[in-house]
């Protein structure tokens, strides 16, 4: 009953501050995985690799892995409820005022200021995931492959997995 208790105080405190979508909190989650000895880098970067191409948000898909790791199936429904909870919450507030709240200047700001955060947090999960992932040439080539196809081709996500993997398997 503890590791339950753990897994749902930890993921409600990360979908708490998930500003920016799963991507952002990627760093922060993987902080709190680590500290708690619940998995190991590598295997996080490879729990990223599955959530990312499993259906469903990134951020939901790798707290029912690390529940289910860690809790078993009552672990993973624990996780992924605590992670969307706050997110649930706070959009059905938002909703709730959004529209006489959003065209003030107050508002606006506090919008303009997050902006620049969450990038930043996208990049310090990108850093983190890439101290790990890319360990060699052919795993730079294809991150380097995988960013020009997306950011100039507008390349679909699909297809990125789909040849990232057989590269995989054909180079390594």
């Amino acid at each position: 009953m503890t590791i339950l208790l753990e897994l749902f105080y930890a993921f409600f405190v990360i979908g708490s501050f998930s500003f920016g979508g799963g991507y952002a909190i990627l760093s922060f989650l993987q902080q709190e995985v680590e500290r708690r000895g619940w998995m190991t880098t590598e295997r996080f970067v490879d729990m990223i690799a599955i959530s990312q191409s499993t259906p469903g948000p990134i951020a939901i898909n790798m707290a029912t892995f690390v529940g289910y790791e860690t809790g078993g199936l009552l672990g993973a429904l624990v996780a992924t409820l605590a992670v969307a909870l706050p997110g649930m919450i706070l959009m059905t507030l938002f909703a709730l005022c959004f529209f006489h709240f959003y065209e003030r200047s107050g508002t606006q700001a506090v919008f303009k200021g997050l902006r620049p955060a969450v990038v930043g947090l996208v990049a310090a999960a990108a850093w983190q995931i890439g101290k790990v992932a890319v360990v060699n040439g052919v795993a730079a080539g294809i991150t380097v492959v995988a960013i020009v196809l997306i950011a100039k081709w507008k390349i679909s996500p699909v297809l990125l997995v789909i040849g990232s993997a057989v590269a995989g398997i054909l180079l390594f």
